[in-house]
């Protein structure tokens, strides 16, 4: 899944509005000061280019159907996407690159029992387009292929053919605001600032989401 995080809203509430979700993410006791000069800089910023990298990696069923197969699963995808805040709306069309799933350490739901055999390539996560979605986020269509396969049955019996699938769904992206750069987010597990302090890092549901905005 694509996680939904901060997302913005329109002029007059935003600065209420990340106030609010900032406080709600201080999971620390310990002081941590507003960034002033990041706040000045991102307040007066509209319409903003937006570098996206989504890095996947968790542990993932690939088979289809009722049949489970687990396997260590990477992927990756990259936006480039123009947003205007004020609107959240999308400026022209997003650039999409996909590159292709690996997976490794295939394994029976019986880690003792021999793993499944795959008769194709497992795709976990193909972004096939984004458009404007509902509450100022991004709407994304998505695409997982699940190959056919044979599992053997209760680890000793005949294998059994599982079909392959392929799966389309529409998932809801949000679209960070950087104003999260002059916010304190104390030891928050899910949303941090890169150490270069140009990113904006979500973690969820096995995937890293880099946002890098430029104005």
């Amino acid at each position: 899944m694509v996680p939904s995080v901060l997302d913005y809203r329109p002029m007059k509430l935003r600065l209420l509005a990340i106030a609010l979700v900032a406080s709600a993410m201080l999971l620390s006791s310990r002081p941590h000061a507003q960034d002033t000069d990041a706040m000045m800089k991102w307040a007066s910023a509209d319409v903003i280019k937006y570098h996206i990298v989504g890095v996947y990696s968790a542990k993932t069923d690939v088979l289809a159907g009722s049949e489970v197969g687990y396997a260590d699963v990477t992927d990756r995808v990259v936006i480039d996407l123009t947003w205007k805040l004020s609107e959240a709306k999308l400026v022209g069309t997003p650039a999409i690159t996909n590159e292709k799933s690996a997976i490794k350490n295939l394994s029976n739901y019986e880690p003792k029992c021999n793993p499944p055999t795959l008769k194709g390539e497992y795709e976990h996560y193909t972004l096939l387009s984004i458009k404007e979605g509902l509450a100022g986020s991004a709407e994304m269509q998505v695409q997982r292929v699940y190959p056919a396969a044979n599992v053997i049955q209760f680890c000793t019996g005949a294998p059994k053919a599982v079909a392959g699938k392929t799966e389309t769904q529409t998932e809801e992206f949000g679209v960070v605001s950087p104003m999260l750069f002059a916010m304190p987010l104390g030891d928050n597990k899910e949303i941090s600032i890169s150490p270069d302090r140009k990113s904006i890092v979500v973690k969820k549901n096995g995937w890293t989401w880099t946002y890098t905005p430029s104005i």
